[in-house]
């Protein structure tokens, strides 16, 4: 036998592997991420300037394309989630009876914000050497193109924002409309009280059929 202090450990140890596997994945999108801005995101052209370093000369559109498309990367990822993490914690609730809502927000916000540093910093990475070598054979004065760098690092909290947003979002709708796995069974306990605990006490209702006192008193077979 288990004491009562041991009754919710496979609760709190549920929540723990649910909100570590949730993290890891939504963590694990930053490298995919990282790879489409690589594609996708425009670089610049910038001067080099004496000591090796490069200054952003001529400015051009393309300077703040980097940092807008990463933010909208990020803001798209965000929104599909938050569906997600929250329709995964949803269908979890339902089948294991616990409530995981809490436990799947932090883990998404933690998620989202590990995985846009991974895909931040795997875009600079794959830009890096190529770089590097533009910029060893340029002399000063020369127009090399830029590698892919983030200059808004507030970009970084676009992804977690938005995800949160989305998921607080479905859940207050979830509460308005009284359709959590903890109120579904709250209506099922009132609409049917013979499933409630207290049911029992009163003891099932007596059948009304033939032979029954519900039909009146019946002749003696013997007569």
């Amino acid at each position: 036998m288990t004491g009562r202090g041991d009754a919710p450990a496979p609760t709190v140890r549920r929540r723990i592997a649910v909100g570590a596997a949730v993290a890891a994945a939504i963590a694990a999108l930053g490298i995919p991420l990282g790879l489409l801005w690589w594609l996708v995101a425009p670089r610049p052209d910038v001067t080099v300037v004496t000591g090796g370093d490069t200054m952003p000369y001529p400015v051009s559109e393309s300077m703040f394309a980097m940092d807008g498309s990463y933010a909208l990367i990020m803001m798209v990822t965000g929104i599909a989630t938050g569906y997600c993490a929250y329709l995964v914690q949803y269908r979890l609730a339902v089948r294991d009876h616990t409530d995981l809502r809490l436990t799947c927000l932090f883990a998404t916000a933690g998620g989202a914000l590990a995985g846009s540093v991974i895909a931040w910093r795997l875009g600079v990475l794959l830009d890096a050497a190529e770089f590097g070598r533009a910029l060893d054979q340029a002399a000063p004065g020369d127009l090399i193109r830029s590698g892919l760098r983030l200059e808004a690092l507030s970009a970084l909290v676009v992804w977690p924002f938005v995800a949160v947003l989305q998921y607080g979002l479905f859940d207050g709708v979830s509460l308005w409309r009284r359709d959590l796995p903890v109120q579904r069974a709250e209506l099922d306990a009132e609409a049917f009280p013979a499933d409630h605990p207290g049911a029992a006490a009163t003891g099932p209702e007596e059948p009304s059929g033939p032979g029954t006192p519900a039909d009146g008193p019946t002749r003696d077979p013997s007569r």
